[in-house]
């Protein structure tokens, strides 16, 4: 984990770190590069875009965490109004919680002693607000007896997956047993129910996810019914990034019986690969992402030096796998910066075509101009695998100035 912003060290004589009235320019080169910051402008338009849209949509938003890990971002999105926030794994629920965040959703099944003494503890010794996901008898088994134990009560979603999926029970029809282990214990609340259709792909994926989302329905309508659920409040959540638009519609008629969550991950950062594409469908196929004014922007840059070009049309950039997300597209260079210059200029036609642990390598016009020194500025696809090699993300503002850094916590 890195950190570029060689300001925010201990203070003179002091032994503690301090932020406080430090300024970084890019452009005067006052940082060490690569580094990655945030467009502070696109960071805020994406968090009243996506609010905006849950507000309109009737349900509530609890975006991912795991993208970013981020407390501030953590504060950002719950201040423009979001009802919680959602983690994958039990240490990012206990960073989370540590740095204010108070309803959390584990986005996953709570797998292991030690796991479950730390929320157990939590539980215990905080007003946290946690939910967690159960797919298997075996899974609720363990989690009864142990918080039994304990004398702590634990809300559970039970959660609903498709075949070849991730997790999730995959008879939908055939879920009464689970169920009865659940609502027969004595430590655990069967609060509402959670799926990830994000896993349905092909041709005809639009179709398989309402088909998903109607067995859901129909079970929550059931159990509702039934008088299964253990509190007042009953919740229904699903939707990643790519099918939240599908997701909200297609509850919306449950809104009033149901708290109705959604969990996109990624629309605060966004980007120019996955994402801009899932994010394309959904403008295509949903009014409402077209009547909200704007749209999702990528806010993520990683600048980097250009090093080397050792020949014609191929130049070495000092940005490698140790710096940005490559599992997803190669970064895209967006912008160059001459030292001296008064701005970037946009480029195009230029190509990563090679990624190595500190370098990449770009394909440029034969007549390209660029000499070592010079800057350029990539974005890229899928940011939870770029935030997660970074310490410290600068924010930078349209003068391309960092004010402020934020932290991250994997």
């Amino acid at each position: 984990m890195k950190n570029s912003f060689t300001k925010a060290v201990v203070e003179k004589g002091s032994g503690v770190t301090n932020n406080a009235q430090k300024k970084w320019n890019l452009l005067a080169e006052e940082v060490s590069f690569p580094t990655a910051v945030l467009n502070e402008q696109a960071l805020t338009n994406n968090a009243r875009w996506m609010q905006r849209f849950s507000d309109e949509s009737a349900v509530k938003l609890a975006p991912h965490g795991k993208t970013s890990m981020s407390p501030e971002l953590f504060q950002l999105q719950l201040a423009q109004g979001c009802w919680g926030i959602t983690l994958a794994t039990v240490p990012q629920v206990v960073n989370a919680y540590n740095s204010g965040v108070k309803r959390i959703m584990l986005a996953n099944q709570l797998i292991g002693l030690y796991h479950f003494k730390l929320i157990a503890d939590l539980i215990i010794d905080t007003d946290i607000e946690l939910y967690c996901f159960v797919d298997s008898i075996d899974n609720a088994k363990a989690l009864d007896n142990y918080f039994s134990s304990r004398g702590v009560t634990l809300n559970i979603l039970l959660e609903l997956g498709v075949k070849g999926g991730r997790c999730g029970w995959r008879d939908i029809a055939n879920i009464d047993s689970l169920v009865d282990v659940i609502t027969q214990s004595s430590s655990l609340k069967l609060t509402g129910l959670s799926f990830y259709e994000g896993v349905i792909h092909g041709d005809n994926s639009h179709q398989q996810v309402c088909q998903f989302i109607d067995e859901v329905k129909v079970l929550a309508q059931r159990l509702l019914t039934q008088q299964k659920f253990a509190l007042p409040e009953v919740i229904l959540t699903g939707a990643g990034s790519a099918w939240y638009d599908v997701v909200a519609k297609e509850l919306l008629p449950l809104t009033s019986d149901f708290t109705v969550v959604i969990r996109p991950g990624c629309y605060l950062i966004h980007d120019t690969g996955i994402y801009q594409e899932a994010q394309n469908a959904i403008v295509a196929r949903s009014q409402l992402a077209c009547d909200i004014a704007g749209d999702l922007i990528s806010s993520l840059e990683l600048w980097a030096y250009v090093h080397s070009i050792p020949e014609p049309g191929l130049v070495i950039v000092g940005l490698g796998k140790r710096d940005v997300a490559f599992d997803a597209g190669l970064p895209t260079p967006e912008y160059s910066y001459r030292p001296g210059n008064d701005k970037p200029s946009k480029v195009n036609g230029w190509q990563v075509v090679k990624i190595m642990d500190q370098h990449c390598m770009m394909e440029v016009s034969l007549d390209c101009d660029l000499k070592p020194g010079d800057l350029v500025i990539f974005s890229s696809s899928h940011p939870c695998l770029t935030f997660d090699k970074w310490r410290y993300i600068g924010i930078r503002n349209q003068d391309f100035t960092v004010e402020k850094t934020i932290t991250t916590l994997f």
